[in-house]
Formats: C-alpha cells, structure tokens, sequence
C-alpha cells in the first residue's frame, strides 16, 4: 500500500512540474521576452532578406519592417504592378535601403525555380533571412466552387514547394557563413482543422496536411541546423484585420494586424522554434492539439 502511495505522490509531482514548466514557459515567451527587450540585430546575419508572399498580409509587413531595420529586400510574389507598388513605398520611406522585384507564380511548380536561383545568386554578399510566407488558403466562403485537380496542385506547389525549394536553395550559402535566419508562415489552422467548408473537403485536407508540414520541417531542420548558427522559425498565426474597418467586425480574439504581429513575432526569434507571439494563439493551439489527439484514431479516420 505504502508503494501505491509513494508512486501515487510520484506520479503528482511530475505533473504539478509539467503544469508549472508550462506556465513559465507561456509567461516567459508571451511577457518577459518582451518586457526584457529580447531582439537580435538581423543585420548581422546579412545584407539581404528574401521575402516570398511580399505583395499583402505578413509577408508584406515583415518586408516593411525589415526594411525598417536596415537590410535590403527581395520582394518575391505573382504581380509585378503590386510588386512595384510596395517596392516604391518602402523605398520612399527608407531611401537607403536597396529593393529587387521577382514577380513568378509559385502554383507553376518547377519552371519558375530556375530564374530564382539565377537572381539570387547575383545578390552582393549573400541572403541572411529568408522568410517563407508565400502560400494559398482555404476558401472561407461555403458556396466556394473548388476544381480539385488543379487546385490540390496549386496548393501543392505553393505551400510545399515553394518553402522547400528556396530553403533548399538558400540555407547551403548560410551553412557556409555560419549565420542565417529562416521563418516559415503557417497559419494555426495547420493542426488537424481541414474540414472547413461543405464542398471541397478534399482541397481542405491537402490543405490542413501541407501546412502542418510547415511546423514539421521547421522543427526537423532546426533541429539539424542548430550547430551551425542557423535560427529556424515557424509562424503560426490565426487570422489578422487588414485594415481598420476589418477590426471593427472581427472577434476580439483575431484583431491583430500583420505589423503588429511581426513586431511581437521577432522578440521571439531564436526562443521557440514554432511561435504563436500573443497569448491568445498559444492558448488555442494547446486546445486544438488536445482536442484533435485525445480523440479515438477510429474517429480520426472517418
């Protein structure tokens, strides 16, 4: 009996350990890092930064906001005109910075890939962050009509690819120095959420699968890049207001913009390899994550 009891109280410590390494590990990531002023100086790493997705939403901001900080930037997505346009407004405000312009569709696949790595092998002393944020999204709308095998291809191409091809083509050159920085955006939707509209339930599944690659390969190769001096980064945000009228009718709990999001994201670089930046995020990932394991495999597969 003695024996039961003493593993019983066993058993309690390590979970009273795990819960209280949990609550530091939150309050630490979400408030002290911050509070402490954490931030690496990303010009170290480089001169240049590649940003993929450049033309809206995150991608967009971090391009701003690096270009804040000092570095060059590579502005890489679909259109040229909305290229140009975001290449103006950031050199207008930081007239020292230097901006190029690759305008190619990544849902393409392999024909674009070569073109790529013959503009950015041309760049003055290399890439030091590549931030991988290109990608497509789930129709939000119901009444979305969805061509399947083309789609389920694009998505493919897109969220897959793209990342693992340009890490690909990129990372041998910071092995090399000794430094680099690379951030993957996936959205939180990535854990087991796919089934989100009635009729492209296939496209959903792809699509739930590819982003939950993201935070896989992110975690796998941060795990093989770590004696190099390489910070491997994942993003997994929810949603973002991307003006002021959007914040209006938006539930509380998605109200962030994309800049407001970057900022909080970078305090975390380099602390955890996957991050959500706001409390809320890390909240409702843990949810998602026990929801979607705790239930029967049986039940999964249906």
């Amino acid at each position: 009996m003695t024996f039961v009891i003493s593993v019983g109280w066993f058993i309690f410590t390590l979970i009273v350990i795990r819960l209280l390494y949990c609550v530091y590990s939150f309050i630490n990531s979400v408030y002290l890092i911050a509070s402490l002023g954490h931030c690496h100086d990303l010009r170290r790493y480089g001169p240049w930064a590649v940003v993929t997705g450049a033309t809206d939403g995150l991608g967009e901001a971090y391009a701003r906001k690096l270009a804040s900080l000092g570095m060059n930037i590579v502005l890489i997505d679909q259109s040229l005109s909305r290229l140009q346009e975001v290449a103006y407004e950031i050199k207008r405000e930081h007239r020292t910075v230097h901006i190029r312009t690759i305008a190619v569709d990544f849902t393409e696949g392999q024909s674009i890939y070569p073109l790529l790595r013959f503009e950015l092998a041309n760049l003055p002393s290399g890439v030091g962050l590549l931030i991988n944020s290109i990608g497509m999204d789930v129709p939000l709308d119901p009444s979305t009509e969805i061509t399947q095998d083309d789609e389920i291809q694009n998505i493919i191409n897109s969220n897959i690819m793209a990342m693992t091809r340009l890490t690909n083509m990129l990372l041998p050159g910071m092995i090399q120095k000794q430094r680099g920085i690379i951030i993957n955006v996936g959205p939180l939707k990535s854990t087991g959420c796919s089934n989100l509209t009635n009729n492209s339930e296939s496209y959903n599944l792809v699509y739930g699968a590819t982003k939950a690659f993201v935070e896989k390969f992110t975690r796998d190769l941060a795990a093989e890049c770590r004696q190099d001096g390489i910070i491997i980064h994942s993003v997994m945000p929810k949603m973002f207001a991307m003006n002021s009228s959007a914040l209006k009718t938006m539930p509380f709990l998605c109200v962030h913009t994309p800049d407001t999001y970057v900022e909080a994201n970078l305090l975390t670089l380099g602390i955890e390899p996957t991050a959500k930046a706001y409390w809320i995020y890390k909240i409702l990932q843990t949810n998602v994550d026990g929801l979607h394991f705790s239930l029967h495999p049986a039940s999964r597969l249906k």
